[in-house]
């Protein structure tokens, strides 16, 4: 099973979009100088500078979505299992890989190669940062047009039914931003209702803690040049086979492994476990009685 719970996220946790800003400025450098490798070079070893382009594409593509999730302009559930899938990023890349090629020869043949005048007027780096922005667009288009149609045609093989892009599921909803890739062979259809497989969970990283008689569900958060010590948080209440999001809270119990699947609708969550045990003092003859009455989180 392939961890893909943080190796597949370019950002931190909580991040700015101008922190992203950033990182996007890096990415496009480095397609850039894959570019320029490419052209300059006609061996072998341009095609593993293909694969470079492809994952320095796919970055980029992650990097934009995440930008644009954080505007809260994308529904979470579509963007992730029909364009970020980790099934369909790899077929992606593969495209990509073969396609670039011939993509490049022919925009060789075009009328880019006279825009010399342009490029001294408007300095070479500035018109070379315009003209692979056109090229990374083109790209990140055919990217997507194959992502579609295979992530479509995957959950038609694998669950003999597309309800799966629409139905919510509350462990989507309780990870929101925080993860960047679904698993859709690690959804399972069942009465209705999209569940997580066990082996799923455990691929994104997530545990379970307990603590004061509640079960959470625990990930580990990322932070900027930070060693990864003591970053498990809680982001939702478990109850039977479904989450319930709710705030970060540091975990502070006890960590175990998820042992069955989770899922279902959000809304279908019973609320009478978020309850927290608190102490209340009884007076009971000469001595004073601790007892425990369940209170709600929200009172």
């Amino acid at each position: 099973m392939v961890f893909v719970q943080e190796s597949l996220r370019w950002s931190a946790h909580g991040a700015s979009n101008y922190q992203r800003a950033a990182l996007l400025y890096l990415i496009v450098e480095g397609i850039m100088s894959d570019l320029f490798l490419i052209i300059a070079n006609d061996n072998w070893t341009t095609k593993i500078q293909y694969l470079s382009l492809g994952y320095n594409l796919s970055g980029l593509m992650l990097l934009l979505f995440e930008m644009v999730e954080s505007m809260q302009w994308l529904s979470d559930k579509w963007r992730q299992r029909v364009f970020f899938s980790y099934e369909t990023a790899l077929v992606g890349k593969l495209v990509s890989a073969l396609a670039l090629q011939a993509f490049l020869t022919g925009l060789n043949g075009s009328d880019f190669k006279r825009s010399r005048p342009v490029a001294l007027a408007v300095s070479y780096y500035f018109w070379s940062l315009i003209s692979h922005s056109v090229v990374v667009a083109v790209i990140t288009g055919i990217i997507a047009s194959v992502r579609v149609p295979t992530a479509i045609t995957y959950v038609w093989v694998k669950h003999r039914t597309l309800s799966v892009f629409s139905e919510p599921c509350c462990v989507d909803s309780a990870l929101g931003p925080r993860n960047r890739l679904m698993m859709l062979g690690g959804y399972r259809w069942e009465h209705g209702r999209l569940y997580y497989k066990v082996t799923a969970l455990k691929a994104f990283g997530m545990l379970k803690m307990e603590e004061d008689g509640v079960e959470y569900l625990a990930l580990q958060k990322l932070h900027w040049f930070t060693v990864p010590r003591d970053n498990l948080v809680g982001i939702g209440v478990i109850s039977g086979q479904r989450v319930e999001p709710c705030h970060e809270r540091p975990c502070t119990g006890i960590i175990t492994l998820l042992d069955r699947k989770l899922g279902g609708g959000l809304s279908q969550v019973d609320t009478r476990h978020h309850v927290r045990p608190s102490r209340a003092m009884v007076e009971l003859g000469p001595k004073n009685a601790w007892v425990t009455a369940p209170l709600s989180i929200g009172e």
